[in-house]
């Protein structure tokens, strides 16, 4: 690296000797502030400086002559604006040609849709032909047989003690079928081993569009299993605010006792269930009824002890006044 400064507002001509080789620099009156490189001769590690800027623009040099240099470093990998510039006409040629590509593709797929578009859709009694003949097909004769004598449901093979058609559809929220069954003369109030209907089974699963849908054809909400509960008992116990005040609308008893004397309230006070227990309480739930162990809803607020919402319950039960309807 060779330093060039000047002291005086005007520059003497110098001259470097390398060897047989000599670099002459001549300088015009300056502020500091212009050097001007006139003649690099051949020396070999000039030429190999001088090769390392074939790559720069002429006005690189240009413009390194008004700036003030206190060192010159060479410029080791840069790239030439003529090469950035070839590169991204290259790029933009391809991208261009990419564009045109995935149009083209676009417009093949566009065209494939309205072809497909163009087929007229099978109606439903097709679909339902093909779907006929498919599965006869992979019926045995027997297999046959069976389908076709049995168009309307056969109860007796399809029903056990414990597994109702119509409490498994209820279950699984299966609307559609409840009806069919229905209008096959299927009994909405049928119980299966435990004494339960579809109604309490729909209810303890908490499907709510089951449990209107069955009221409204008509299941009777007062209906008790072999332990005496009724839906209403299930409601209370899963926490279903809404099935709780349904049944109620729907003239649900209130007041209806178990086996054991327990009635809905006593279940909403062994639940902790402020919230139901008030709505009870409302519509005529009676706090001084007592279980076949003597026991009232009061007793069994406060046998949680202090914790369990045992005050707010109590309070509940003191100041709401019985049978207090809306």
């Amino acid at each position: 690296m060779v330093l060039l400064s000047c002291s005086t507002t005007t520059c003497s001509s110098m001259q470097f000797g390398f060897s047989s080789s000599f670099v002459s620099v001549t300088s015009s009156p300056c502020n500091c502030s212009s050097i001007n490189f006139v003649q690099m001769n051949s020396h070999p590690i000039l030429r190999e400086k001088s090769s390392k800027f074939s790559a720069v623009r002429s006005n690189a040099w240009q413009s390194s002559s008004t700036t003030h240099l206190q060192n010159w470093e060479d410029p080791d990998g840069s790239v030439s604006d003529s090469d950035s510039d070839s590169e991204i006409e290259e790029d933009s040629e391809n991208g261009e040609e990419n564009n045109l590509d995935f149009e083209s593709d676009w417009e093949e797929e566009t065209d494939a849709s309205k072809t497909s578009n163009n087929m007229e859709p099978l109606s439903t009694s097709q679909i339902e032909e093909h779907l006929i003949k498919e599965v006869e097909q992979l019926l045995a004769p027997e297999e046959r047989a069976i389908l076709q004598q049995n168009e309307a449901p056969n109860l007796d093979k399809i029903s056990t003690g414990k597994w109702k058609p119509l409490h498994t559809l209820a279950l699984a929220g299966q609307i559609k079928f409840i009806d069919n069954l229905l209008g096959n003369g299927y009994d909405i109030d049928g119980v299966d081993k435990d004494g339960q209907t579809a109604l309490h089974k729909a209810v303890l699963g908490k499907k709510e569009a089951v449990i209107s849908h069955l009221i409204r054809k008509g299941a009777s909400p007062n209906l008790q299993d072999l332990d005496g509960a009724t839906p209403l008992h299930y409601a209370v116990q899963v926490s279903a605010m809404q099935t709780v005040k349904l049944l109620i609308k729907s003239k649900a008893d209130v007041n209806i006792s178990d086996n054991e004397g327990w009635t809905p309230l006593h279940v909403a006070m062994q639940s902790r269930n402020r919230d139901i227990a008030k709505v009870l309480l409302v519509n005529g739930a009676d706090k001084t009824r007592r279980t076949k162990d003597g026991k009232t809803p009061l007793d069994l607020a406060l046998c949680y002890g202090k914790e369990f919402k045992a005050y707010d319950l109590a309070k509940l039960l003191k100041l709401v006044p019985a049978n207090n309807y809306f």
